[in-house]
């Protein structure tokens, strides 16, 4: 029977991430017209939080501008990650997925989104990489989709 009597470390828990990207290093133009859903991505990351958790294979990271540093603030969309090579220059690897394609052109940033990010971020407003909490992310799938959905309603 395989797997039998051997010891394998198997995670079953997946994990959601905020990456704060750089208007200033990174502006949403050039989002836009380089991150197409369905393509591999590696990204530097400066700062997460915390230090010692690091993401796996299937983790979810969502990605947004700050309302600090640029013109366009919100979430531009997410992606599944692929890899983490903690030695690299680029140690996350991702595949962006649906509906980024259409975040990136109307990101979603009202009153509840900023309020999500203020929460995730807290008082370090400052790093790339933060892990968010289950309850967050609950709240930002619900957002995501309340803003896909609202159709005619602008």
């Amino acid at each position: 029977m395989p797997g039998v009597g051997r010891k394998r470390k198997i995670r079953c828990v997946m994990s959601s991430w905020l990456y704060q990207i750089s208007a200033e290093v990174w502006p949403p133009e050039r989002y836009r017209y380089e991150i197409w859903e369905n393509e591999k991505w590696a990204w530097p990351v400066g700062t997460k939080t915390p230090k010692k958790e690091i993401p796996q294979p299937g983790d979810v990271i969502f990605f947004f501008y700050a309302k600090t540093g640029g013109k366009d603030p919100g979430i531009y969309g997410w992606a599944v990650v692929l890899e983490w090579y903690q030695n690299s220059s680029t140690p996350l690897y991702f595949r962006t997925v649906a509906p980024s394609d259409y975040l990136k052109m109307d990101p979603w940033w009202n009153e509840k989104a900023e309020e999500l990010v203020n929460r995730i971020g807290g008082k370090f407003a400052q790093k790339t990489l933060w892990l968010v909490d289950d309850i967050i992310v609950k709240e930002l799938r619900i957002g995501v989709a309340d803003w896909l959905s609202r159709g005619n309603k602008k």
